[in-house]
């Protein structure tokens, strides 16, 4: 007993979910009593069932002329066994089960919101179908362990202890111990070959976990990719490369398979030679059909439930490769962070100051490099170079995607680093070049950044940015879905609600990074409008390469290899002929012309 029981510590080891009982919340009371349950359904079954057997077998079988009383006494005796053990059986699992949903409830919650925290550059290194798979097939495997532990994890390990207990004590009755040196004789030969099964399931859970990871990201790839696989006729390559992987699949499902489905045959073959070998020297013992049929029974309910504990240790490997891959993820840094003691701010001015700001994204090379430059409310500024010139880093560095290197960033005098992340983002609207869309109604992407606006507040942000009337003309109006990612829309109409959004946002500071690069001549004119609207009485930054934005823009910022190598209004620069500035002007209008 004490060499399984070292066997089960260490199969439940790296599976705990002790640290994650925090999840409980008001259940701890169905867990408290799922304990009592399945101690309950142990006595009940593995010392309760053996000394019914033998009470009932010996009166029924050992003697003449019994009592209706006795007789239906010993009769009824195995139904309210069952009975008992059936009531404690269901009450375990089911508490368990509600207890260890709750549990994983929780973990999922956990682990979507750490995805909410995790920087910028984490989802830039990180294949989306890794995140995936461990979101959703690493929690679906937890959800498989705590269903089969919720059945087993405490009523098959009590019932092995009745059940020895019953041994032990009919043995002493009998003044035979032969038969209990029969059941620890087939222990031990049953405890290695699970040890080195479990090991070899936990390995090919972790191998199988990885190969779903590749089909997950391989179907991400290829539904990103709908528009090129057409138009270069890759149909049959990609049904080619994903079959190769499915193979892959299939054969670490397989091997898994193989590991779990052993382990229950084994010990079936191990119990049948110990109780063959009982019933052989039962016999030559002259042992009365009433022991014998109790000893029996015992040695049985003592194999049953290590045959459902071995089945219960491969699940517990299976689940604690998945939750060692699911605490990879809770476990990764965040890098952006809250301050200790964050100063408080409302709604900021917009005022915002670089001062010698630095950054780099591989630690090595930087993209920008001792920028100072002052950005005055209700201005708008724009920030335009060749591509890598390090515009956008810009951007991303005064939303905090990223963390400066050097220098600081600052608005209205406080560095942005003081301030809670929540705090500084929504003082901020960001229009990016290609907005994401929920697969929603119009209705609910604009109120995606302000989820209470009523209705009207909606309509005016839309006629704001000039979206009400293409909406108008919609059959469902404002309650037409868009599709995923906007598909059922035009790039202007998802810039239009983009912009849409950013007016009932309503916050002092706007970026807009490339908000009409992809948009056609018409399209262009009226989202341009919707942004001259936008950015009038708003500290305002506009990313992009086209010069057309020029006509609502105060200050221009000219970037060349992370550094600010000209500044001055759009009309000053542009007269200056040797400037940068007019180099790029003048580049694009010829590629203008040429179209």
């Amino acid at each position: 007993m004490k060499l399984w029981g070292k066997l089960f510590r260490r199969s439940t080891k790296r599976i705990t979910f002790l640290k994650y009982a925090k999840f409980l919340g008001n259940a701890k009371l169905k867990f408290f009593a799922a304990i009592l349950a399945g101690i309950l359904y142990g006595i009940s079954s593995g010392f309760g069932i053996p000394v019914m057997l033998k009470f009932s077998a010996e009166k029924v079988f050992s003697v003449e002329n019994l009592p209706l009383h006795v007789l239906l006494l010993a009769a009824m005796a195995p139904v309210f066994i069952m009975s008992l053990r059936a009531i404690f059986s269901v009450t375990n699992a089911y508490c368990l089960g509600f207890c260890g949903q709750k549990i994983l409830q929780g973990l999922r919650v956990m682990v979507f919101d750490k995805i909410q925290r995790l920087p910028i550059d984490f989802f830039k290194k990180t294949e989306p179908g890794a995140i995936i798979t461990k979101a959703l097939a690493d929690t679906s495997v937890l959800q498989n362990t705590i269903i089969a532990a919720s059945q087993e994890i405490i009523k098959q390990p009590l019932a092995l202890m009745g059940a020895v207990g019953a041994l032990i004590y009919l043995c002493h009755r009998e003044s035979d111990a032969i038969i209990l040196l029969i059941f620890f004789l087939a222990v031990a030969l049953v405890i290695f070959p699970t040890k080195i099964i479990g090991k070899k399931m936990r390995e090919k859970t972790m191998a199988l976990q990885s190969e779903t990871e590749k089909i997950t990201t391989k179907l991400a790839h290829n539904l990103s990719a709908v528009q090129e696989i057409r138009a270069f006729a890759m149909e049959e390559a990609e049904v080619s490369r994903y079959r190769t992987v499915c193979d892959s699949v299939m054969r670490s499902v397989m091997k898994t398979l193989k590991y779990s489905l052993m382990t229950s045959p084994l010990i079936e073959v191990i119990a049948s030679f110990g109780i063959g070998i009982a019933m052989f020297y039962a016999y030559l013992r002259h042992i009365g059909p009433g022991v014998f049929i109790s000893l029996t029974g015992a040695l049985y309910l003592s194999y049953e439930p290590l045959k459902k504990i071995a089945d219960l240790n491969s699940h517990l490997k299976a689940g604690s490769a998945s939750l060692s891959r699911i605490e990879d993820l809770l476990n990764a840094n965040e890098k952006i962070h809250d301050p200790k003691n964050p100063v408080r701010v409302d709604r900021l001015r917009g005022n915002i100051s670089f001062g010698g700001v630095s950054f780099s994204y591989d630690g090595n090379e930087n993209s920008i490099s001792g920028i100072t430059a002052s950005i005055k409310r209700g201005k708008t500024y724009a920030l335009v170079g060749s591509s890598g010139a390090g515009k956008t880093t810009m951007a991303h560095l005064i939303l905090r995607f990223y963390d400066v290197t050097d220098g600081a960033i600052k608005i209205d005098g406080i560095d942005i680093r003081r301030m809670r992340l929540r705090d500084l983002r929504k003082n901020i609207s960001f229009v990016p070049q290609n907005p994401t869309l929920l697969n929603g109604t119009i209705l609910d992407n604009i109120r995606w950044s302000v989820p209470d606006a009523s209705f009207e507040r909606i309509v005016t942000a839309a006629k704001k940015a000039y979206a009400d009337e293409f909406i108008s003309e919609l059959e469902d109006g404002y309650y037409t879905a868009v599709g995923e990612g906007g598909a059922r829309l035009s790039g202007g109409q998802r810039q239009r609600i983009a912009i849409a959004r950013a007016f009932l946002r309503d916050a002092p500071i706007l970026i807009l990074d490339e908000a009409t690069s992809a948009l056609d001549a018409n399209s262009e004119h009226e989202v341009h409008i919707g942004i001259e609207n936008l950015t009038k009485n708003r500290t305002s930054i506009l990313i992009s390469h086209r010069f057309t934005m020029m006509s609502i823009v105060d200050m221009v910022f000219v970037l060349d290899r992370g550094k600010i190598i000209e500044m001055g209004s759009p009309k000053n620069l542009a007269e200056r002929k040797d400037s940068v500035y007019f180099e790029l002007q003048e580049k694009q209008r010829v590629a203008m012309l040429g179209k």
